[in-house]
């Protein structure tokens, strides 16, 4: 049995069964062998070996089985460690090399007459088997493993094995059940995915700010919320501030067109998928609840959030959402390392070395050129 489930028994008992049972276990001993003890509880299970418990993995017992009609019987054990700590307590008899094998008739009869007191007591708080009803689970027993200690030291261990339907188990109170808005304002985070697009190798290697990705796949109204392994499509409330008009495309479409082509090779026009998503957000339960009845969902504040690029997991670059022809796109702010940037650098004066020294090549003041660097396809080969 896991320890999840002993917890789970453990739990349904503690407070309804065991007080009693720990009480019944303390007088009979206390009376029977004249001695005051104390007793604890180990452990909780329902083992068909009793020795699967950690705690008395190596233990011996005594075993007492008292047999009861139409039912499984109720089994006492005594350990090795609890019978010659007593019976020395009661003889006065200890001896250096004890062993169970050992016993005289004399001590296997006090033992036996020790479980039988004992099974008295306990059947005092256990159902009778004329009430206890037969069943499947009338084959399980439930080991109590209990520890025993006088004042001044530990004396040993029983364990009490009853079976479970003879325990008498009283009513769960259950807490009232939670109801969805008792949870409303409990945030956690989410993705959210703007769209998708196909963009082609040689347009990945000339981003640069001020580019716009339009999303061919994505629209408007609608967004992809993600956590973990779940994707669900919600519809959110048009921020008109986003919307772009169509004189403002074209001009921005004659721009890309009119920019320099650099030179292609075999991989350039491959097409590669690219996703727009919003950095991590923060959502409420109620949001969320709102998302999946199909609500549409004002978000007007996660808008504002930055927005990556990516190409499968790699971000390649990051900036500000906008609506153009009832479609998002993406006009960049920050190309990031490993993506080329498009520049405009002149080719470099040719210099004379008169002696090793790095070569120096003048910026102009007015514009911050980069050199381009050569585009990595393997970055994307998988």
């Amino acid at each position: 049995m896991s320890r999840q489930k002993k917890n789970i028994f453990y739990n349904l008992n503690y407070d309804i069964f065991f007080p009693q049972l720990k009480e019944v276990v303390k007088n009979a001993v206390e009376k029977y062998w004249e001695v005051e003890s104390n007793v604890y509880i180990q452990a909780i299970n329902d083992f068909r070996e009793i020795r699967q418990e950690t705690l008395i993995k190596n233990l011996d017992f005594f075993s007492s089985q008292i047999k009861v009609e139409k039912h499984k019987p109720v089994i006492i054990r005594l350990g090795k460690n609890y019978i010659e700590n007593y019976l020395s307590l009661v003889l006065n008899n200890k001896s250096p090399n004890f062993a169970l094998s050992s016993l005289t008739n004399l001590e296997v009869r006090i033992l036996n007459s020790f479980a039988e007191f004992l099974y008295k007591k306990i059947n005092e708080i256990i159902l009778s088997p004329k009430v206890a009803k037969i069943s499947d689970k009338s084959e399980q027993n439930i080991n109590f493993l209990l520890g025993v200690s006088s004042s001044i030291d530990s004396l040993g261990q029983i364990v009490v094995s009853i079976p479970i339907d003879r325990i008498p188990i009283g009513q769960i109170e259950f807490a009232p059940s939670f109801q969805d808005d008792d949870f409303k304002n409990c945030s956690l985070t989410v993705g959210i995915r703007i769209g998708k697009s196909k963009i082609t190798i040689e347009e990945l290697k000339n981003l640069a700010k001020e580019d716009i990705i339009l999303l061919e796949d994505s629209s408007a109204s609608n967004l992809t919320l993600i956590s973990g392994q779940l994707e669900e499509r919600f519809k959110v409330k048009v921020n008109p501030d986003l919307i772009m008009n169509l004189e403002e495309q074209e001009d921005i479409q004659e721009q890309i067109n009119q920019e320099v082509a650099m030179e292609k090779n075999l991989w350039d026009d491959i097409q590669i998928e690219i996703s727009a998503e919003f950095e991590k957000v923060k959502m409420t339960l109620g949001e969320l609840k709102q998302i999946t009845k199909g609500q549409i969902v004002d978000l007007g504040s996660v808008f504002n959030n930055e927005i990556s690029l990516y190409v499968e997991d790699k971000k390649v670059a990051k900036g500000e959402l906008i609506i153009i022809n009832d479609k998002y796109a993406i006009k960049l702010n920050e190309v990031l390392n490993g993506t080329v940037a498009k520049t405009t650098t002149q080719a470099p004066e040719t210099i004379e070395q008169t002696e090793e020294k790095p070569i120096e090549k003048e910026v102009p003041q007015d514009s911050q050129e980069v050199e381009d660097e050569e585009f990595d396809y393997s970055d994307f080969e998988k």
